[in-house]
């Protein structure tokens, strides 16, 4: 595993203030990685100890209406923890392959969509996470295939779930997390006995760059997996 999530996601996910979708995909991708969790736990210690310094300390730094919060918080009565039973890990079914996900995929096993194929090739299957403003898709590549250059109109975050696939940049294997932005064009491809199964997260249509795959652009100015 050579690639993480850059740290300002990390933090967020730690403080509690990402978006639903890329925590989603951040704390997939924790699961596997304890590098990234080591700098989550102490990125959380820093929270923490922000909390247990009381009212006081948010109210210097200029956040009164959290202060506001901690002191009705701390006011509530105990709850009792109750133990949580993890759901069993889900298996997927795609092009003849089963695929176990992570747990955290697995609770959402009821949101991910029907796969449709490209070419028999390339599938995708969307995934139902209740948000407008991003698109999160399995995708699943067969052996040997080479995906036309395109880039982004927006931000694509990838987090490889199984096996690998390459591109102009490198080599990318289960666990590893990406993001790449529109000044990144590239070509993704699978070698031969490798395929590969992600988690795409897309705020906008990517943009297909070369070859006659453009004209795919012509339809509400790009294209989601």
């Amino acid at each position: 595993m050579s690639y993480h999530p850059e740290q300002h996601l990390l933090d967020a996910y730690a403080a509690g203030s990402i978006d639903a979708v890329h925590g989603l995909a951040v704390a997939t991708h924790l699961e596997s990685c304890s590098r990234c969790r080591a700098l989550v736990a102490v990125k959380e210690r820093e929270c923490a100890q922000a909390v247990m310094n009381g009212p006081e300390t948010l109210v210097a730094n200029g956040s009164e209406e959290f202060a506001g919060m901690f002191e009705a918080i701390v006011a509530l009565d105990p709850i009792q923890p109750k133990a949580v039973q993890a759901p069993p890990a889900a298996v997927l079914e795609v092009n003849g392959k089963q695929f176990r996900l992570p747990g955290t995929l697995s609770k959402h096993v009821r949101q991910i969509g029907e796969w449709r194929s490209y070419g028999g090739k390339v599938y995708s299957a969307a995934m139902d996470l209740g948000e407008d403003n991003v698109r999160v898709n399995l995708m699943y590549i067969a052996e040997d295939v080479h995906i036309p250059q395109h880039t982004h109109k927006g931000l694509e975050s990838t987090l490889v779930l199984h096996g690998g696939f390459s591109d102009e940049d490198g080599h990318y294997e289960a666990g590893d997390f990406m993001t790449r932005d529109a000044s990144v064009r590239h070509s993704p491809f699978t070698r031969t006995g490798e395929d590969c199964l992600c988690m795409t997260v897309l705020t906008e249509p990517m943009l297909f760059t070369q070859g006659v795959a453009r004209i795919f652009n012509l339809f509400g100015k790009g294209l989601y997996p």
